[in-house]
């Protein structure tokens, strides 16, 4: 196979993987300022990626019609579920926490089960051309529409959480709740807001990864995984981090699919965790920390 043939199998990885680092940055989001694991977090993304595909299935349309629909209605979802549920056991021992959140994710899975049924869909936009090429480069359009909104999606996040007080309060709250009930912020409101804020950034995701792959919620375990590697990858608390591991576990993706089958396709995608594990625990984030402070 020639060098153009690897070239062209790495930037659809690239551009898959913008869209898992997206995906990603909603699981950490939620992990760092409500102090859960979301189990539930690859159902999200199948329900997102259902609606897309329901949009397209139904009207003809293109299935980001979709997505403002999907965050808002996630984003309240996700919220209600933190303040009337999850939030109960705040301060509670994890032995108490994790069982929850388990349950909360295999009604998740099995819900959309029920609601969908165990067969794939795909929602591409009509008239979608196949590919734009850039000399031996070809990009998928659809893959680059993805990574392209899911890249700009990225960069509203960063704005709000540097710029807006309600972002500052979320970090703010991630840093220290203590802290944070000391400046006097409604900590527990910040937690709705970020588990909403989580599954809202997670649906997004779900509905631009419905253009580029099947649909179904069997799925579900195999997009959580790939964000927890992404996670464990790029650190906890950094978007650079998020970024940096979706772009490593979606090219990881690509190359393994294509020499190992799609069967093994997530195994390089692991091997590199465990590589980055041992040689920094902290992931990506601890790396670029420990350069900034040298």
């Amino acid at each position: 196979m020639s060098l153009a043939f690897y070239l062209n199998i790495v930037t659809g990885g690239l551009l898959t993987g913008l869209v898992y680092g997206l995906a990603a940055l909603g699981l950490a989001l939620i992990f760092n300022v409500v102090g859960v694991i979301n189990l539930a977090h690859g159902g999200v993304l199948v329900a997102g990626m259902l609606a897309a595909s329901w949009v397209a299935a139904a009207r003809g349309a293109d299935p980001l019609l979709a997505l403002p629909a999907v965050a808002a209605g996630l984003f309240v979802a996700g919220f209600l579920l933190q303040r009337l549920v999850i939030g109960r056991l705040d301060g509670s021992p994890e032995s108490r926490r994790l069982p929850l959140m388990l349950g909360i994710g295999l009604m998740a899975m099995n819900g959309l089960v029920l609601l969908a049924g165990p067969n794939g869909r795909a929602a591409h936009p009509p008239n979608a051309a196949d590919a734009l090429s850039a000399g031996p480069l070809l990009f998928d359009r659809l893959e680059l529409r993805a990574a392209l909104i899911a890249l700009m999606v990225t960069a509203v996040l960063v704005f709000f959480f540097n710029v807006s007080r309600t972002g500052k309060a979320l970090r703010a709250c991630a840093d220290s709740p203590f802290g944070a009930r000391v400046a006097g912020l409604d900590v527990a409101r910040l937690r709705a807001v970020a588990f909403g804020l989580g599954a809202a950034v997670t649906g997004t995701a779900g509905c631009l990864l419905a253009q580029i792959g099947p649909v179904r919620p069997a799925l579900a375990p195999g997009h959580a995984l790939t964000a927890f590697v992404i996670v464990l990858i790029g650190g906890l608390g950094s978007v650079e981090g998020a970024l940096f591991g979706g772009l490593a576990v979606g090219v990881a993706e690509a190359l393994g699919d294509t020499l190992l089958g799609p069967d093994l396709k997530s195994l390089p995608g692991c091997l590199l965790a465990l590589l980055i594990l041992l040689w920094r625990p902290g992931g990506f984030a601890a790396v670029t920390s420990s350069e900034t402070a040298e």
